[in-house]
């Protein structure tokens, strides 16, 4: 992808000699898209908003789990700017060299332990669960209050429900409750949008394209993405016009053509209601987090 990703390295992050780190996070727009050198397990707990993971757009609500190995870029944001419209997000993210002492508790088939540990070998760069009866949620809750008071055999129980966190997943795997991220014939009309956001393109070209009736791609759009077509391809222009304003002194209105946007007002308009801030904000706002 274009832009600078950025990468997060787990010195940042870990402490006390503990390989596992647990917190909670209300999403917002400051973060952009990055990879990280340890494994991140994320469940949404309240709201709903989107999840930009490599070069895809999923929408996600409470419940929805993903497992993230190291070196898939991502990032969560909210739907919206607006107050009401928040997604708070638990994460759980450890080193792989905590499960070196507990390959025994995994078995050796399981998609959820091989993309742990051979990430580059999958197609598809993460896995997605769901929490049907808030099993997940409940345990990297305890674990983030575990986490925060630090009392005497911390490490133990964060190992220890790290342990039972895995294996669930690996359950979930064999019961099919997981949607691997999805390869077929609209994975290559995802890729056929990103290398043309920037043209004025519309459904009905996308759909021409790949042979497809335009009632029949917009179902089939909106069942895999859950948003309609204008909504994807409008987030896919504010993710590209935000690295350009986090990488480039591009001009923002060069920067508004560039993504495919002739009207200034629609453009700033759009752009405020996806961020929350106007794109001279936007950028203000990253470059003072870079000088942090």
């Amino acid at each position: 992808m274009n832009g600078i990703v950025a990468e997060l390295k787990g010195e940042s992050f870990f402490d006390l000699d503990i390989d596992i780190f647990v917190n909670r996070e209300q999403e917002a727009f400051s973060l952009g898209q990055h990879t990280h050198d340890f494994v991140e397990i994320s469940i949404v707990g309240e709201g709903c908003g989107f999840h930009y993971i490599e070069d895809k757009v999923v929408q996600v609500k409470q419940g929805d789990v993903f497992l993230i190995p190291i070196g898939t870029s991502h990032v969560f944001r909210p739907s919206s700017p607006e107050r009401d419209k928040v997604l708070v997000v638990y994460n759980c993210i450890f080193r792989n060299k905590a499960m070196e002492n507990w390959s025994h508790y995994f078995t050796g088939n399981s998609e959820t332990i091989r993309l742990i540990h051979y990430p580059q070998e999958r197609k598809g760069r993460w896995l997605q669960f769901q929490d049907k009866h808030n099993t997940i949620q409940n345990m990297i809750h305890n674990m983030h209050c575990e986490y925060l008071k630090r009392n005497q055999g911390c490490e133990i129980i964060l190992n220890t429900t790290l342990i039972q966190l895995l294996i669930l997943l690996q359950r979930l795997e064999m019961e099919k409750e997981y949607m691997p991220s999805p390869i077929d014939k609209l994975d290559d009309v995802m890729h056929f949008i990103k290398n043309h956001y920037s043209k004025n393109i519309t459904a009905q070209n996308v759909a021409d394209h790949f042979y497809m009736s335009i009632s029949h791609f917009q179902r089939q759009f909106k069942k895999l993405t859950g948003l309609t077509f204008i909504q994807y391809l409008q987030n896919i222009r504010i993710q590209k016009c935000c690295e350009l304003l986090e990488s480039t002194d591009i001009s923002i209105h060069e920067i508004a053509n560039l993504i495919g946007y002739l009207d200034m007002k629609f453009f700033h308009a759009l752009f405020r209601k996806k961020t929350g801030v106007t794109p001279r904000k936007y950028r203000q706002n990253f470059q003072d987090w870079k000088i942090e």
